[in-house]
């Protein structure tokens, strides 16, 4: 990072000189921390730390903390043993295999490096992009990959009449898979009564599966549904400027104030986080919140915690808005769990609102500051594809539904109110929640063992590469919806021997700016500041004074991947009772 500053030539010679240790990007660093630093090093005591994580704390024996956020990275680089816990002594660099990837845990989208031996992820480590993590990924992306090879699915599974899960072969699979829909066909036909059939695609799903899932259910039920589990029900997905982060993430960091609305930053995107940060602490970027009060590491004034606040603000009768309108560059951040509620319609229009009163969208001048920030890998990508243009968000009543399709898609809400005869088909690679409602089980394979494209929350395409092969018979989820109609699908609708992206209802057919790795596409605002015109515009909205809640619970657990890790329940203990030993 150019912005930061090494340690002074004492404090750094002295732990080098003693300890044999290099500090690199040091600025970060406070100035307590560094004095800590020379201090330990000078009366003999060994130096060596990470953030004070809880996932930091195996790792280092040293006397210093250096701390960013609660889930930041490894600010000091060790030339000497000082190793992560869970890699420490398991083996050799040059028996490592080393593969460039994409984080899933969040939706920053960190670029990563994946070291495999034989078929076990050893180590990630962080992969250098400036525009997205700079060289830092969160605490999750780096020690959750034991959970990689914890409760996964390697075989087809089929639920037979007493309620248990039977492990089948490929083909017996697809047959009963067939069969049950072509009875579902045929009873609607004999009874002349319709049903539902719902898809719902899960945030790290890949853009390939994604728009190879939307071919082929909407091939088999044209009139299906097509959902994004986790996606905000609130936001316009017509018009890309609506629910992407238009400033990016480099680029927020040339803001000078900051309104964040319903959102936690520090546990949704910690690189995030350390952006902001890093702009307060040396950009002098003024920061303010309405939503939960919590500790993110650096000056915040706390406006409020329920809509009554953001009302005020947007109205410009409240103190803070002075503030909004002497800034520059002014930018607005507002979680996509809290559009979500019930009241996110009445939410997004009040926070467009106060960015619009503020300027902070000038198309003109050449900055947008509205931002919306993705909890999922790819939910982005997701509504780049139109996969909920049939209807917003996902239903909480289910009863009427018949076929329920979930890729990578656990934890959905309102599922005990499906019917009995309803078919659920889960296709993922961890034996999570979705797997234990399903009737047919299909093993896909995790973001290390496939090549796909994912589109971070501002925006950016960016491909990662497979590592390793899946676990048993698990195959990519391409290879999965490809085989799943047989050969009912001609040839020539499967698009060849090519990927997903590549055949003639890929997703660059759907989306061609997914064919640009790399790339961010601007989303151009084509009324200007303005709001869009969109049916229903001009109806009342109304905002219930329940404050917002916590966006997320348990930021260690939060996905499959994560929620099978030894390393994050250890994680979770220390943040909730503070036990990190216990068996």
């Amino acid at each position: 990072m150019s912005s930061l500053r090494p340690l002074g030539r004492a404090a750094g010679a002295a732990a080098a000189g003693r300890w044999g240790v290099s500090w690199r990007f040091a600025g970060a660093v406070s100035p307590s921390g560094a004095s800590a630093l020379s201090s330990a090093a000078a009366a003999g005591a060994p130096v060596g730390t990470l953030a004070g994580t809880p996932a930091a704390a195996p790792v280092a024996t040293g006397t210093a903390t250096l701390r960013l956020s609660p889930s930041a990275t490894i600010p000091a680089v060790a030339v000497g043993a000082l190793t992560s816990k869970p890699y420490a002594f398991t083996s050799r660099p040059w028996e490592l295999k080393e593969t460039p990837a994409v984080d899933v845990m969040d939706g920053v989208g960190s670029n990563i490096t994946v070291y495999t031996r034989g078929s076990e992820v050893m180590r990630i480590l962080p992969r250098l992009n400036e525009e997205v993590n700079e060289e830092w990924i969160s605490d999750k992306a780096r020690f959750s990959y034991d959970g990689l090879k914890r409760q996964r699915l390697n075989s087809p599974m089929v639920r037979l009449p007493d309620g248990s899960l039977e492990a089948v072969s490929w083909d017996k699979a697809q047959s009963v898979l067939r069969n049950k829909l072509l009875t579902l066909d045929r009873e609607a036909t004999s009874s002349g009564a319709s049903y539902e059939a719902h898809a719902v695609v899960g945030p790290t799903a890949d853009t390939e599966a994604m728009a190879e899932l939307r071919r082929q259910f909407l091939r088999w039920f044209p009139a299906g549904q097509l959902h994004v589990a986790g996606a905000t029900t609130a936001l316009n997905t017509d018009f890309r400027h609506e629910y992407v982060m238009n400033s990016g993430l480099a680029g927020l960091e040339a803001a000078d104030a900051v309104l964040l609305v319903g959102v936690n930053p520090r546990k949704e995107a910690p690189l995030l986080n350390v952006r902001l940060r890093k702009s307060v602490t040396y950009g002098r970027m003024k920061v303010a919140s309405i939503g939960c009060a919590v500790d993110l590491t650096y000056p915040v004034a706390h406006l409020g915690h329920s809509a009554v606040t953001l009302r005020a603000v947007a109205e410009g009768t409240h103190p803070w808005c002075k503030t909004l309108a002497a800034a520059r560059r002014p930018a607005v951040i507002v979680g996509n769990t809290l559009l979500a509620r019930a009241d996110g319609a009445a939410l997004a229009a009040m926070a467009q609102d106060v960015a619009r009163r503020c300027g902070a969208i000038n198309p003109d001048g050449g900055w947008d500051g509205w931002n919306v920030l993705h909890s999922g890998a790819n939910t982005v990508g997701a509504l780049d594809l139109s996969m909920d243009t049939a209807i917003k968000g996902t239903p909480s009543d289910w009863s009427a539904t018949k076929v329920l399709f979930l890729l990578a898609a656990d934890g959905l809400e309102g599922l005990d109110t499906l019917p009995d005869d309803c078919l659920v088909v889960y296709q993922g690679h961890h034996g999570d929640a979705g797997a234990a409602a399903a009737d047919v089980v299909l093993p896909g394979a995790a973001y290390t063992e496939k090549a796909g494209t994912y589109v971070n929350t501002e925006g950016r395409v960016q491909t990662g590469k497979a590592a390793l092969f899946p676990p048993g018979a698990a195959r990519t989820d391409v290879d999965v919806l490809r085989g799943l109609l047989g050969t009912h699908v001609p040839p020539s609708d499967m698009g060849g021997a090519g990927s997903a992206a590549e055949s003639p209802r890929g997703a660059a057919f759907l989306a061609p700016h997914l064919a640009v790795d790399g790339s961010v596409q601007a989303a151009d605002r084509l009324w200007g500041a303005d709001a869009p015109p969109v049916p229903g515009a001009g109806a009342p909205l109304y905002a219930t004074r329940m404050p917002f809640a916590p966006p997320v619970d348990n930021w260690y657990m939060s996905e499959p991947i994560s929620r099978a890790s030894a390393v994050m329940a250890k994680c979770t203990r220390v943040a909730t009772a503070n036990n990190f030993e216990q068996k």
